[in-house]
C-alpha cells in the first residue's frame, strides 16, 4: 500500500484505532490483562484527549487496543506508525532512519527506534519450513575492503571467509521463501542444525557451492554441488536464487545503512527476509498490521 492510500484510509488517530480494534476484537472487545468481556470504552470527554481508552470492570485496569502489540505504550500518532510501515515495506533495498525522519518530520533516534520495533515484529514471522529444491549459501556483511595506499602493499585484499565481517547463513526454496540468520560459526555441525530446523530434509534436494562444511549436510539428504571455480550453472544445479537474495541484502547495506552493529544485524536480515517472502502478495502493509494485532 502506498502513502496516498494510507493517508486516505487513516486520516487521523480515530481511524487508525478503529481499524486496529476491528482486527483485534472484531466487535467482541476483551481486556488484554484478564480476558474479561466486562469492558467499556470511554467517550472523548471522559478520555480528556486520550483517544481509544477502555476500562475493565473485571480487573479494574485501563487499556488500549495497542496493549501488548508493536504499538504498545507509544506516544507517536498511529498514522506515523502506519506511514513508517508502508515506507519500509515498499523500500526494496531498505530505508535509513535519517530518511524516515526527514519524510515524517521525526527525530532520527525516534525513527530508528520505531524501525527496529517494526523489524522485531517482522523477525517473529520468520519461522518457515522449506521443501523442494533448496539452495544454501553464506555471505558476509561489512563492506568492501579499501585499496591500500602503498604500491608494494597493493595485493588483493581478503574478502569473505577469514575476515571480521558478520557471517550470514541462508536457505531459499527455489521459487518460494527464504530463511537467513546471523551465524556464530560456519562449521558443518552448525549448518546442519540450521538446515534441519528450516528445511523438510526428507522431501528436499540441496544445492550448494563447494564449501566443505556442506558435506556434513550431504550425509543427511540429497546434495548437489556446483564448483564456482569452474562454472556457476550446471543444468538445474546452481545457487543463483540465494545469490539474488544476498544482492538485495547487500544493496540495503551499501545504499541505505552503510554500517550497523552486529547486535542489530539479525533485525536487518529479518526485514530483508520478510519483504522477500511476501513480495508477491497485494499488500505487505495489511499483512503486517493484521498479524501484529492477532495476539
Amino acid at each position: 500500500m502506498n502513502l496516498i492510500k494510507v493517508m486516505e484510509r487513516f486520516p487521523d488517530q480515530n481511524a487508525c484505532i478503529e481499524h486496529l480494534e476491528k482486527i483485534r476484537w472484531n466487535g467482541d472487545p476483551r481486556c488484554p490483562h484478564c480476558d474479561s468481556r466486562k469492558v467499556y470504552k470511554r467517550n472523548e470527554k471522559e478520555n480528556t484527549g486520550r483517544i481509544g481508552r477502555w476500562d475493565c470492570h473485571g480487573c479494574r485496569a485501563t487499556f488500549k487496543v495497542t496493549c501488548n502489540t508493536v504499538f504498545h505504550g507509544t506516544k507517536m500518532p498511529l498514522q506515523k506508525w502506519f506511514l513508517s510501515i508502508s515506507l519500509m515495506a515498499n523500500a526494496k533495498k531498505s530505508l535509513s532512519s535519517h530518511q524516515l525522519a526527514r519524510d515524517l518530520d521525526l527525530h532520527q533516534s525516534t525513527a530508528w527506534s520505531m524501525m527496529h520495533k517494526i523489524r522485531g515484529e517482522m523477525s517473529k514471522k520468520g519461522n518457515v519450513l522449506l521443501q523442494g529444491i533448496i539452495e544454501a549459501d553464506e555471505t558476509y556483511i561489512g563492506g568492501k575492503p579499501r585499496k591500500r595506499n602503498k604500491k608494494e602493499d597493493r595485493e588483493p585484499s581478503k574478502r569473505g571467509r577469514g575476515t571480521n565481517k558478520d557471517a550470514i547463513i541462508g536457505v531459499v526454496e527455489r521459487g518460494g521463501k527464504v530463511v537467513a540468520k546471523l551465524a556464530t560459526d560456519l562449521t558443518g555441525r552448525s549448518i546442519l542444525r540450521f538446515i534441519q530446523k528450516h528445511v523438510k530434509m526428507a522431501d528436499s534436494e540441496l544445492m550448494t557451492d563447494e564449501f566443505r562444511s556442506y558435506q556434513r549436510v550431504g550425509q543427511e539428504m540429497k546434495h548437489h554441488i556446483i564448483n564456482h571455480k569452474e562454472q556457476y550453472v550446471d543444468g538445474d544445479v546452481h545457487t543463483n536464487t540465494i545469490e539474488g537474495f544476498w544482492s538485495l541484502l547487500k544493496r540495503a547495506w551499501y545504499g541505505s545503512h552503510h554500517h550497523y552493529k552486529t547486535a542489530y544485524t539479525p533485525l536487518y536480515v529479518a526485514e530483508a527476509c520478510y519483504k522477500y517472502n511476501y513480495r508477491e502478495i497485494d499488500s505487505i502493509f495489511d499483512k503486517f498490521i493484521n498479524e501484529s494485532m492477532l495476539i
